[in-house]
């Protein structure tokens, strides 16, 4: 074959750059597509899983939902359990709460008396959940005390005089309620004598002088009694929180008595005040009695230390104070003075009437679970 042959040849394998232009395009565009295909494949697959995403977070959030509703209507079950003990469903039956609705059903225990099994159910649109819970109920008893004066704290100091009497007998209360007639001093009930102060720390100084007296078996102790200052602080916690703020008139009744608490500075009763009450009388640390008219108590009078040694006593009598039952001070630095007719005498009959304030039963958890 000659040069010219070969060169002939080459020639027509050579192609022109326009067919050379329009094959990678082609390829571009084949490419493109591929591209375009698999990015809508990828773009589909994410709606979708996104979607299912959402879907299950959002059943998710139901489910945390309906778990809170549960628990409230756990919560308001134990609230009025401490005042009500209804059994079977509680509150109608479904009850809205917040985004959902819950059921509670309240039944007695057999592992205990005082002893409630409270199973509740949330619902939050598709979502149930549903907790179970034993609690026990402790009914509020009135507490004794281990003396007409108890003083559990530190620092205290206590004066008696002018005409003042400490009493550790055990005394009934008078027939006459405001006690401002003959029979104000009551009767002796029989019932063994108690101290006339009882107190715990060594620091507390007691002076007595003029008529001022303290009867009992003994008339003052120093030593451990029946309860303690924790007691008694967890005792008050629990009377604040059904106490109202004393605002003049008036303590309770025999047959309605409260709880009360001094406001902040000094409350006086005056030359002509004549004041009348019965349950728990509550002198905080930033708060003081002054009596100078007629005062006639009927239960337990708390006086709480402040921890600092003040000018101010806690505690004046120099009108005429009748108190049935105890008094009780916890904390440190309290002052105490009995003067004018102050006449503080022990009373199991005044204590035992505390039963009849309204104070909700303490309810403790047992066990807990959730069952759906």
């Amino acid at each position: 074959m000659t040069y010219n042959n070969y060169a002939a040849r080459d020639k027509d394998r050579v192609q022109s750059p326009d067919h050379l232009t329009s094959n990678s395009a082609g390829m571009v565009l084949v490419v493109v597509v591929i591209m375009a295909a698999v990015a809508g494949i990828l773009a589909t697959g994410l709606h979708f899983a996104s979607g299912s995403r959402i879907t299950q977070v959002r059943q998710e959030m139901r489910f945390d939902k309906a778990f809170f509703v549960a628990e409230a209507g756990i919560e308001r079950a134990k609230a009025t359990l401490r005042t009500n003990r209804t059994t079977g469903v509680l509150f109608g039956g479904l009850t809205s709460y917040g985004e959902g609705r819950f059921q509670v059903n309240a039944q007695n225990s057999a592992s205990g008396t005082n002893r409630f099994i409270i199973r509740s159910t949330g619902i939050v649109e598709t979502a149930t959940r549903a907790i179970e819970v034993e609690v026990q109920l402790t009914p509020f008893t009135p507490a004794q005390a281990d003396g007409a004066l108890g003083i559990y704290g530190t620092n205290t100091d206590l004066t008696v005089s002018g005409n003042g009497k400490i009493d550790g007998h055990d005394w009934n209360v008078p027939a006459d309620f405001t006690a401002t007639g003959h029979n104000a001093d009551g009767t002796l009930s029989g019932n063994p004598t108690n101290p006339g102060v009882f107190y715990t720390s060594t620091s507390t100084v007691i002076s007595v002088s003029g008529s001022g007296e303290l009867n009992g078996n003994p008339p003052t102790t120093n030593g451990v009694g029946l309860y303690t200052e924790t007691y008694w602080y967890q005792f008050l916690d629990r009377m604040l929180a059904v106490a109202t703020l004393y605002t003049g008139g008036n303590l309770g009744t025999r047959t309605a008595p409260t709880v009360t608490m001094l406001p902040t500075g000094i409350t006086t009763i005056n030359n002509s005040d004549k004041v009348s009450g019965a349950g728990i009388l509550i002198i905080p640390g930033d708060a003081s009695l002054s009596i100078k008219g007629t005062f006639h108590f009927e239960g337990l009078v708390i006086l709480v230390g402040n921890g600092v040694i003040d000018a101010d006593s806690e505690f004046v009598d120099i009108g005429t104070a009748r108190i049935f039952g105890a008094m009780i001070c916890v904390g440190g630095a309290l002052d105490l003075s009995a003067t004018g007719s102050a006449d503080i005498k022990y009373s199991t009959q005044a204590l035992a009437n505390l039963a009849n304030l309204q104070v909700p039963a303490q309810i403790n958890m047992i066990s807990w679970k959730e069952i759906k």
